[in-house]
């Protein structure tokens, strides 16, 4: 059996938050028991939450096991290993089918950008969910998939090829963003909607390859091409202000594109959150040698 299952809040689960993510377990106590101990080897369990006011599936296991608590907590190899509080309870404290899930380590997955739970999304399970019209959105959907949601394997299929869709987007949309998410960007967000996007540093760049590796084996963000005279452009991205490091770091970019590319011209261009305090003038030399930096920023809305 698969399932789609809501976290367990820790306020509400005796001071502690599960699923596990950090080791891919995930206890039960109550009266899911009975569904959790049907699942077998090889099922899915994908887990949803709410984040800002959203609800969103932020992990999948692929089950390797599902245990009694009672029978293994003799085995010092599992108890030593996992910090799941079902498996720090004594024996006289558990419930009679109280019991764990274990996910594949190799398979399972936090996802890097969670998948919002929207109504299309859930119109399209193989058992779609009744949303209460009176309701607001977000409550009308914490209501529906409140009891555990049995998934196929086409509902499988669709929510593994919808979270992959929506990591290779990044979290960097046209979605207007909140200020708790902001502060979760990273590097690579930045990275993947340039990818999506390179025309917002120029409308003749197109991407030639992301994350190129050059014989020193250092790792370049971006390779775009410049189409108005084909030349090359480095790309470096950096969550923070742009400093010397940087500068430097594009730079031995530029020498090493021009020598295994067989490139006379090649310019560079840093994307940062400015520039750090007392590096201006050095960011003002680089222009002469084609180096320019490109800030980002988040546009202000209140809703």
């Amino acid at each position: 059996m698969n399932y789609l299952i809501g976290y367990k809040d820790a306020e509400r689960n005796f001071g502690h938050e599960d699923p596990m993510l950090t080791e891919y377990t995930y206890g039960e106590s109550g009266f899911n028991t009975e569904k959790l101990l049907k699942v077998q080897k090889g099922d899915f369990l994908f887990f949803h939450k709410t984040i800002h006011n959203r609800r969103y599936i932020t992990a999948y296991y692929v089950v390797e096991e599902v245990r009694l608590i009672k029978d293994i907590k003799q085995n010092r190899l599992i108890t030593n290993k996992y910090n799941n509080p079902h498996l720090k309870k004594e024996i006289p404290q558990l419930t009679p089918s109280e019991c764990i899930a274990f996910g594949n380590p190799i398979q399972s997955k936090v996802l890097q950008v969670p998948l919002e739970i929207t109504p299309e999304l859930l119109s399209k399970l193989s058992r779609p969910a009744n949303l209460n019209p009176n309701q607001n959105l977000l409550n009308a959907i914490s209501s529906a998939l409140r009891t555990w949601k049995i998934l196929n394997q086409s509902d499988i299929k669709l929510l593994l090829d919808l979270i992959e869709e929506n990591e290779s987007k990044g979290r960097l949309t046209n979605r207007i963003l909140t200020s708790e998410e902001i502060f979760q960007i990273l590097e690579r967000d930045i990275e993947k909607f340039i990818i999506s996007n390179p025309a917002i540093l120029d409308a003749n760049y197109t991407l030639e390859k992301s994350q190129h590796i050059f014989s020193d084996e250092s790792r370049l963000d971006l390779l775009l091409r410049d189409t108005s005279n084909n030349e090359f452009i480095v790309v470096e991205i950096k969550k923070g202000p742009i400093d010397r490091n940087a500068l430097k770091q594009i730079k031995g970019y530029i020498k090493l594109c021009k020598e295994e590319l067989k490139s006379n011209t090649v310019k560079g261009i840093l994307v940062g959150n400015g520039i750090a305090p007392s590096f201006e003038d050095d960011v003002n030399k680089a222009q002469k040698d084609g180096i320019i930096v490109r800030n980002y920023g988040w546009r202000f809305t209140i809703n």
